[in-house]
């Protein structure tokens, strides 16, 4: 009992990381620096999921993750990145290692290589905003 309280109070450390400059109230004006930020068109065909028992733990962990596959819209992908705190090396859980993000990186990589135009660019830009989520502060609007 004792280490799942000591694991919980890690978690809300976790999770706390930008919580404070981005919430839920004011999240969709730091997304509108990511282009498309708002197209749930552009949501994965197929992410797989976890077991309910484990998704508690997952949303604790990775809230803008969760939002993301609840709402379908990619700023919120791009939120989990900037606010993820890779310097915790207790975190269980992260963005990179997360089916959530693989199969969306798999997912937009593919629009690229499927010849539609349009979808490829779309793709493009929203793999280019991966980058920019990874290299921004969490809460910075450039």
């Amino acid at each position: 009992m004792a280490q799942s309280k000591i694991l919980d109070s890690n978690i809300n450390q976790r999770s706390q990381v930008g919580r404070e400059i981005i919430n839920e109230k004011n999240a969709t004006s730091f997304m509108r620096k990511y282009e498309l930020f708002d197209r749930a068109d552009l949501f994965p065909k197929e992410i797989r999921t976890m077991e309910i028992k484990e998704w508690e733990s997952f949303a604790r962990q990775n809230p803008y993750l969760a939002k993301f596959l609840n709402k379908k819209l990619p700023g919120y992908f791009f939120l989990a990145l900037e606010t993820w705190n890779s310097s915790d090396d207790s975190a269980a859980s992260n963005p990179l290692v997360e089916t959530i993000f693989a199969d969306t990186i798999i997912y937009w990589r593919n629009l690229i290589l499927n010849n539609d135009e349009k979808m490829s660019v779309e793709a493009s830009i929203l793999l280019k905003n991966v980058g920019l989520a990874l290299a921004s502060v969490p809460g910075d609007d450039k």
